[in-house]
């Protein structure tokens, strides 16, 4: 640390001492602060908190000077036997404690060793157990990629230390960089990397504090794997504070979204924290931009933004000032970059941003399923990280064998012309004879099928004959010679000789007994109409089964009948059901669609049932494209959604939306229809909600306009204007 440096941290650290730890982390988020000011006083606030997370720091953050404003007093340990060891110089020092170089002074062989120990003053029985702690952690993690712990003691005046292995080398993106790695040597080195953190892993240890300073190569290449300050045993408690990485006891620009929002942490904080190494060592940038951020604002880059892709990290040539800052090093000479943007596009990018997702439970689960995609990516094999499509695997496969891809093509082609040009002519020879088999077999069926036509009209033509004789004045004429006879009178005769007339065509007779119950409903003959849909019904199952679209369609013409409401409701889904499976272009699927949403709502008026409630609306809206292909936008159909779509928003209680919809509805209504009988309902179904809302004069006078007009256009005695007036108003009385 600068001594320029300390006051603004004694400030802030003063300032935040008054607080009481519940409101620190929001006042240092607020701070004008750079990151690693705040890290340096989060660090000093868990020291108050908790004294044992001394052992928590890393090699470079227990080396900082963050409690003296001066020069740390001439060092009295050097040339000083520590154990069998000889301490030659200090790498660093801390608040706390420092690390020494150290020689073996036994005369039996030589060796340096780094040695970490405490200041006297922080010499207590809490620290000590941390210390202890962390020589049985790094005691179990024998690795040849991890610095190995050597021996472990106590001086004379009881004060702990550790005997570390002594790695000389540079961290890893230095190493890349200065000897122009290629990139299949960056990504082989980097899986060293992950062998060593899956062991800790299979350990049960998590690091927490990846980063390229803590990852040295030494001079033959090897990685070693530094720093289990902060690491956390998997197996402690869940309420354990070692759970919890504080933020000081670690690097922001390296954490993962749940270290930096002070959540528990798990083995994927380490797969995120190896994506950002790897991002570094082939981009030599952050997947950040963290520029100049300072903060709470650096900390929100992390949790907030989606990382850049590592192909356009590449190809950005501003000046990332985060590089330079991070990890107190100062950047090396950096010659031309080897990994170009093309390489890294596609699999690399895919990779290294599944190991950066915000949620741990969607990055790669384990440290070796993040490693084996990276070795299937440098062996030419698809990768995890991407969908496997079949374009996409077959590329892969390609590239790892074209030699052998083309020479099978080569083969393959010579083989098939040859193969082809033997077969063509019989099968020529055999397709002209089948064809003429198939034409002489399609004739003969035409012909049966025109013959089967050609009686159904007749027999169909003489029995309207007979319907239209209801017209002749003459004697002899089916009106016997009445001049009055009635379109009513002719429907009754006809619909009494639909099953003695046509009784060998079943399919004819079922047409015509739904075609006369549509005109008795329509005349609101109910129990008539009712009769003759059934019929109808029974004639098509026998004619097709019980799956057909008429046989959905006369289903649905049924249950218009129905007063079951639980009944009637089953048998619609049927029907829909039967309907969608066996012709879903039948213009009469979006009429059903509506009807079991109209089911829906009236069962719901009371009980409001929000899941019923939701799929009525779905049913609705599937309904109105269907009647847009079917007629267009302007159609009565079409705008009768509308119309259904206030119905609901009334059941919900929501009366505004219910008004908005019934308002525009009248208004596509009067322009379209205007008079007609959807322009009367439709008074009605607004004079309904202006009731609801309280607005009884406008309500009233809606109402009115409908009765006058109904009564315009039916007259006062015809069924329509009567139904009009009694179910208008009982709607227009009901409260929701």
């Amino acid at each position: 640390m600068h001594a320029e440096n300390w006051k603004t941290i004694k400030d802030v650290l003063l300032k935040a001492l008054k607080l009481a730890p519940s409101e620190r982390r929001d006042y240092l988020l607020r701070a004008d602060i750079t990151a690693e000011t705040r890290a340096e006083v989060e660090s000093l606030l868990s020291l108050e908190a908790e004294a044992e997370d001394f052992m928590s720091l890393s090699v470079g953050e227990f080396s900082k000077d963050f409690l003296d404003q001066h020069a740390p007093p001439p060092n009295v340990l050097i040339n000083q036997r520590i154990g069998i060891y000889e301490i030659v110089s200090e790498l660093g020092f801390g608040g706390m404690g420092a690390v020494y170089l150290a020689a073996r002074a036994d005369g039996k062989f030589e060796q340096r060793v780094a040695i970490k120990m405490l200041k006297r003053e922080f010499n207590t029985e809490k620290i000590r157990r941390t210390f202890k702690r962390e020589k049985e952690i790094l005691a179990t993690l024998a690795h040849p990629n991890i610095a190995a712990l050597l021996d472990a003691g106590t001086t004379p005046d009881g004060i702990p230390y550790l005997v570390m292995e002594y790695v000389k080398g540079d961290p890893i993106d230095e190493f890349c960089r200065s000897r122009k790695l290629s990139l299949n040597a960056r990504l082989k080195l980097f899986n060293k990397v992950c062998e060593a953190v899956a062991f800790a892993h299979r350990n049960l240890i998590v690091h927490r504090d990846l980063k390229p300073s803590n990852i040295l190569v030494n001079e033959d290449g090897e990685p070693k794997l530094l720093d289990f300050g902060i690491s956390k045993l998997l197996d402690a408690k869940a309420d354990d504070a070692s759970n919890i990485t504080h933020l000081g006891a670690m690097t922001p620009h390296y954490a993962s979204p749940e270290q930096i929002k002070g959540e528990p942490v798990t083995t994927a904080t380490d797969v995120y924290s190896l994506g950002v190494v790897l991002f570094k060592i082939l981009t030599e940038r952050f997947p950040y931009n963290f520029g100049n951020k300072t903060n709470g604002n650096l900390l929100q880059e992390i949790t907030d933004t989606a990382p850049m892709l590592p192909s356009d990290a590449a190809t950005r040539r501003h000046d990332d000032t985060a590089i330079k800052s991070n990890d107190n090093r100062k950047p090396s000479a950096s010659p031309a970059l080897r990994v170009s943007a093309s390489e890294l596009r596609g699999d690399l990018d895919n990779i290294i941003l599944k190991s950066l997702r915000k949620e741990p439970g969607r990055r790669y689960q384990t440290v070796e399923q993040f490693s084996a995609d990276i070795w299937r990516y440098v062996d030419g094999l698809p990768v995890l990280a991407r969908p496997a499509t079949f374009s996409y695997r077959a590329s892969k496969f390609y590239g790892r064998n074209k030699v052998s891809v083309l020479a099978a093509t080569f083969i393959l082609i010579s083989l098939f012309a040859g193969i082809g040009v033997a077969v063509s002519q019989a099968n020529a020879a055999r397709a002209q004879a089948r064809i003429a088999v198939e034409a002489q077999h399609q004739a003969e069926l035409e012909t049966e099928r025109a013959k089967a036509e050609k009686q159904k009209a007749e027999r169909t033509s003489r029995f309207m004959q007979g319907f239209l004789e209801y017209a002749n004045p003459n004697w002899y004429g089916r009106g016997q010679g009445r001049m009055n006879v009635t379109v009513r009178e002719a429907i009754d005769d006809a619909a009494g000789r639909i099953d003695t007339e046509l009784s060998d065509e079943p399919e004819v007779r079922a047409d015509l007994h739904y075609t006369v119950g549509e005109v008795y409903r329509t005349h609101g003959e109910r129990d008539i109409a009712l009769r003759h849909f059934r019929q109808s019904l029974d004639l098509y199952r026998q004619v097709h089964g019980d799956q057909h679209p008429k046989v959905a369609r006369g289903i649905y013409y049924v249950t218009l009948f129905e007063r079951d409401r639980e009944k009637g409701e089953a048998l619609l889904r049927q029907a829909v059901a039967m309907m969608r499976q066996t012709d879903p272009d039948n213009v009469n699927l979006p009429y059903m669609l509506q009807s079991l949403a109209s089911w829906i709502i009236s069962s719901e008026k009371q009980k409001k049932d929000e899941s019923r409630l939701a799929e009525a609306e779905s049913l609705i809206l599937e309904a109105r494209p269907l009647f847009v292909r079917h007629y267009g936008e302007d159609h009565i159909a079409t705008l009768s959604i509308g119309s259904q779509l206030g119905t609901l928003a009334l059941t919900r209680g929501d009366l505004v939306r219910a008004e908005s919809i019934r308002e525009e509805n009248l208004r596509r209504f009067r322009q379209v229809t205007e008079g007609d009988y959807s322009h009367i309902w439709a008074l009605v179904y607004l004079a309904e909600v202006k009731r609801a809302l309280g607005k009884e004069a406008e309500a009233e006078t809606l109402f009115g306009q409908a009765l006058e007009m109904g009564r315009r256009r039916w007259g006062a005695n015809d069924f329509r204007f009567e139904r009009l007036r009694d179910m208008g108003r009982a709607r227009a009385d009901a409260r929701f």
